[in-house]
């Protein structure tokens, strides 16, 4: 069995949903610092390995969703890994307890919000 050459493989995609504190809750000022650096360059390498629009679901904690191409799963796990790690470092705390992330389904996804 042959395959046409002008068929392409689909470019399967894994959304991964980054739960993190909202900052403004935050009290210690070192912690809130840490935090705010984690989530700012999480938000940075997220969206930019992501192949859609990054969505939201907001509560007491905020998590976001990016949809990335299988492809680049170690990249942003090997990512976000350094971010904890570079914050845990520079800041003395353990981030991995506030910010952390899960693959999830594409429904879970689709039911967050649009970032506006």
């Amino acid at each position: 069995m042959s395959i046409p050459n002008n068929v392409t493989n689909p470019s399967f995609k894994g959304v991964y949903k980054v739960t993190m504190p909202n900052v403004n809750n935050i009290k210690d000022e070192k912690e809130k610092q840490a935090a705010t650096e984690t989530i700012i360059n999480t938000l940075v390498m997220g969206s930019n390995l992501s192949v859609a629009e990054p969505r939201v679901e907001k509560g007491n904690d905020v998590s976001i969703y990016f949809k990335v191409n299988d492809k680049n799963d170690q990249v942003f796990e090997n990512g976000f890994k350094n971010i904890l790690a570079e914050c845990n470092r520079v800041f003395n705390t353990d981030m991995a307890k506030k910010v952390y992330y899960k693959k999830v389904d594409n429904a879970e996804y689709d039911k967050a919000d649009k970032i506006q």
